[in-house]
């Protein structure tokens, strides 16, 4: 299958980082509907703030191989209901977003996703200066590779 389920808050960075791993231009543009491409289901942030969307983002699990769940480390608060990840039956990989920015808490980040269930390694990324995302390229590769053979 190969593809990645990105799951997340409003404003978390899942279509930016989704662009950068493409090598698209990154432009900010709200997601509206869940978003579906050959390596990546986008999900609009609402689908996990709003829990009576929830369905929807485990409906989409059936369609990956993977899940990367989005923490924005200037948020204050975490979307993630206690111990989410284990209603997903994929493998999730944590990432922690806006690393480079200010107001960036990174070990308030790690406690939210360990919160979700989510268990490390975690990933620290910067779409600004593309720190972290190295290893996620990787990862694509490998998913990539995989859906090939």
């Amino acid at each position: 299958m190969g593809r990645i389920l990105l799951i997340g808050g409003i404003g978390a960075g899942k279509t930016s980082l989704k662009q950068m791993l493409l090598n698209e231009q990154v432009s900010y543009h709200k997601t509206q509907m869940l978003d579906f491409s050959h390596t990546f289901i986008d999900c609009p942030g609402e689908y996990l703030e709003i829990p009576r969307f929830y369905h929807v983002l485990i409906d989409a699990s059936h369609r990956v191989s993977e899940i990367w769940a989005l923490q924005d480390a200037t948020k204050e608060r975490s979307f993630y209901p206690p111990k989410f990840s284990k209603v997903f039956r994929k493998p999730i990989i944590g990432i922690i977003t806006k690393m480079d920015l200010p107001k960036a808490n990174i070990k308030q980040a790690i406690a939210f996703l360990n919160y979700a269930g989510i268990e490390e390694p975690f990933y620290s990324t910067s779409i600004m200066d593309e720190v972290g995302v190295a290893p996620l390229r990787k990862r694509l590769e490998e998913l990539n590779e995989l859906r090939n053979h």
